[in-house]
């Protein structure tokens, strides 16, 4: 494991390094954090029209996690366009009774955009109605049986269950926001780090390593196991620091959230190394990967909401790889399960494949 741990002390002997590993990330968490107290909560209007004590419920529910209005109907367009609201709902007449009779009964819901604004109202909303759904399911239609199990439920779990999303600790949206900047900046550090394939490439290392017992796939395999390994430990620092020193809301899976930046951080290593392995210099390397990270940073929501884009920015960040692990964080930490976001991993691994096999091939050919 000779270019193993050479490439170990050749990383974290440069200072430069250090500030994009561990400072800068810092920085970033910093800013994320900063102007979380205090944060004002959503508005949500709410409109019912049915007027019964599940729909009270419903209502009490939504309290507990925004700040309501009861305007009239007419005005929930104008005051979504205006940010006068975040979310509107509107109970139709009959709810509950169709949702004891088990016909799957629809609220509506009404937002002025697609993004995470609104996520954990609708998660808390979409939970809350399944498991009304499941009463009314098993009770058959009978009325008093539904009601005893959502007032069981109610007096047990339901309501000693809930933390509160909007303020202080619990706040993900700055949870979201600092993730955000921990993917830009584990894209820069993984093409920085992998700038060492290049140097060694410059300076014939090549040549001379390849008259030594150490073949052309040990240096590439165990050049890559120490990029994973900085990877990796950084990533672990991070949701070290978001735990236990920032105390950011990792929501209800903080481990599926760490698996999936472990994923992301293969990405990185797998983009970084191809880049420099098609590289003429480093000159070519860190201009090539600034043209690459910043317009996979714009347009993945890593500065900004994708929802602020225009339509045709947004259609084209939905091939961006930072789309996916941002949208796919806020996922699960808004509720959704690792299998959820199959499709993320499945493409992340795939395209890593591809690029480490791609600077495979381009390695050899230089070599």
């Amino acid at each position: 494991m000779t270019i193993f741990k050479s490439t170990l002390k050749r990383l974290f002997r440069q200072k430069l390094n250090l500030l994009f590993l561990i400072v800068l990330p810092l920085i970033f968490m910093i800013i994320a954090f900063s102007g979380s107290n205090g944060t004002a909560p959503l508005k949500v209007t709410i409109i019912d029209k049915d007027n019964t004590a599940i729909t009270e419920d419903i209502i009490d529910n939504i309290k507990d996690k925004a700040e309501i209005n009861f305007d009239d109907e007419d005005t929930i367009q104008d005051n979504l366009i205006n940010n006068e609201i975040d979310y509107a709902i509107v109970i139709p007449q009959g709810y509950t009774q169709a949702l004891i009779n088990d016909e799957d009964p629809v609220i509506k819901t009404y937002e002025a955009k697609e993004g995470n604004t609104s996520t954990a109202i609708k998660t808390s909303l979409d939970n809350y109605i399944n498991i009304l759904k499941t009463f009314a399911k098993n009770s058959n239609g009978d009325e008093e049986k539904f009601y005893d199990a959502v007032k069981y439920y109610s007096d047990g779990s339901y309501k000693l269950s809930y933390t509160s999303v909007d303020k202080g600790e619990g706040n993900k949206s700055k949870t979201d926001t600092a993730m955000a900047f921990i993917v830009l900046n584990l894209l820069f550090s993984a093409t920085s780090a992998t700038n060492i394939i290049l140097k060694d490439r410059e300076k014939n290392v090549f040549t001379r390593l390849f008259t030594t017992p150490i073949t052309r796939f040990k240096y590439i395999l165990q050049s890559l196991l120490s990029f994973l390994v900085i990877t990796f430990a950084q990533i672990t620092l991070y949701f070290l620091i978001f735990k236990y020193i920032f105390k950011f809301n990792l929501g209800d899976s903080p481990l599926s959230l760490y698996i999936l930046f472990l994923i992301f951080g293969v990405f990185t290593i797998s983009l970084g190394v191809f880049i420099t392995t098609h590289a003429k210099d480093l000159r070519v390397s860190g201009t090539v990967s600034t043209l690459v990270i910043l317009p996979f940073a714009m347009l993945g929501g890593c500065f900004w909401p994708r929802d602020i884009m225009p339509t045709v920015l947004q259609n084209i960040s939905k091939v961006v790889p930072t789309t996916w692990i941002n949208a796919s964080n806020s996922n699960i930490l808004y509720g959704a399960t690792l299998g959820n976001e199959l499709t993320t991993i499945v493409l992340l691994l795939g395209i890593s494949l591809i690029l480490l096999g791609l600077s495979s091939y381009k390695l050899k050919n230089k070599s």
